[in-house]
């Protein structure tokens, strides 16, 4: 989710990025679901969002941080990462995303099913499907734009814009979907509490959306794409 301006650094570092920071991000962001049902949508948004500041902040200066491997499917589809980094990410979100739950889970009490996402409001499996590919496409609008060169003005605030979008957009979804919006975050309470049922939702959901995202910024919106509409209507002028 971090700035793309710069280059990518060594494997190596790439992959333990994507580990500490996912790890973080699992640790904070899933303790902010155990202890305020009452507050419904609030805490978790709020500690998922505020978790992914940090990590951006912590580490996009060493390179670009993901942290949602539907992020990287996004990335890889607008020529922002190549292949290679790709697998390299996956790796490292998921075995972070496992690292930072385990962490949590055996730092506090037990909970039973803690952070494991499920339908809500009684929405059917497609219901919750398709919100989640909607809020997942904004999302990936919402990345590609903040990192984008022609917002190179602003990236100092890049974590915070970010952080922001992620924040109000789980506070939107949580009551219907409990906010997946990352295959590595919705993987590790489902194995831990051995828990499937509709696991699939949240591991297509947000990559199907992240990837129509990032074709409609690519072909639509990107002034750098040869074959976008933004540079065809340009050379019309």
């Amino acid at each position: 989710m971090g700035d793309e301006g710069g280059e990518y650094p060594p494997y190596i570092i790439s992959f333990f990025t994507e580990v500490v920071g996912t790890a973080i991000m699992m640790y904070i962001g899933c303790m902010g679901c155990i202890r305020y049902p009452d507050l419904g949508p609030i805490v978790p948004s709020f500690s998922f969002g505020l978790s992914i500041l940090a990590v951006i902040q912590t580490f996009h200066h060493i390179g670009p941080v993901h942290l949602n491997p539907a992020v990287s499917i996004g990335f890889l589809i607008v020529s922002k990462i190549a292949w290679q980094y790709f697998l390299v990410y996956l790796a490292g979100q998921f075995i972070g995303a496992f690292v930072g739950y385990g962490a949590l889970f055996l730092l506090t009490p037990e909970m039973e099913n803690m952070c494991l996402l499920k339908n809500k409001l009684g929405l059917n499996v497609v219901q919750c499907f398709l919100n989640e590919v909607l809020c997942s496409m904004v999302l990936m609008l919402l990345i590609l734009g903040a990192v984008d060169e022609k917002n190179k003005d602003f990236k100092d605030s890049i974590a915070l814009r970010i952080a922001m979008g992620v924040t109000g957009i789980i506070f939107a979804l949580e009551p219907f979907t409990g906010a997946g919006l990352n295959p590595a975050r919705s993987v590790p309470p489902a194995v831990f509490f051995l828990n499937f049922e509709n696991l699939w939702q949240y591991m297509l959901g947000p990559a199907a959306g992240m990837a129509i995202g990032a074709v409609l910024y690519r072909f639509f919106f990107d002034g750098g794409e040869a074959h976008s509409l933004h540079t065809f209507l340009r050379s019309k002028e």
